[in-house]
């Protein structure tokens, strides 16, 4: 395999399709600006308010992966991510991928109890996500 030096072409190159990502945030700035950032990375984003709208959408289509802000009215990320797993499902085994102020290992530690893959600490930047995609094994 080629090695990729221009970083925002790598995920166009190795991926076999666009790579289907659910965004879920109540912020509607850092909703757009998170959506932004996936999309110029190649992403074909989904975008949703909260944690029930990301409940519904994640139950009728495949997604690759699952952005769940943690702190959202109704269900927070990690209560959405609860619900993909505890039963048969379309995005049963996609990664739930936290976006979040949490720090602390034993907080973190829960959200992963709950069935969150990974997280991503906000202010989410474009370098973040940029090295999040690069490294995720699917994306080659």
């Amino acid at each position: 395999m080629d090695v990729c030096n221009n970083h925002s072409n790598c995920l166009n190159t190795y991926s076999m399709h666009e790579i289907r990502v659910l965004l879920a945030d109540d912020s509607v700035p850092c909703k757009a600006a998170t959506k932004i950032m996936l999309e110029k990375l190649g992403c074909m984003v989904t975008a949703v308010d909260n944690g029930n709208a990301a409940l519904l959408h994640a139950e009728q289509h495949l997604f690759d992966l699952i952005f769940l802000d943690e702190q959202m009215p109704g269900l927070n990320g990690s209560d959405v991510a609860i619900k993909l797993c505890a039963k048969e499902q379309l995005n049963r085994d996609t990664p739930k991928i936290a976006l979040t102020g949490i720090t602390d290992p034993d907080e973190l530690s829960a959200l992963f109890k709950k069935g969150i893959t990974h997280y991503l600490k906000k202010p989410i930047t474009k370098p973040a996500l940029e090295s999040f995609l690069n490294n995720w094994p699917t994306v080659y």
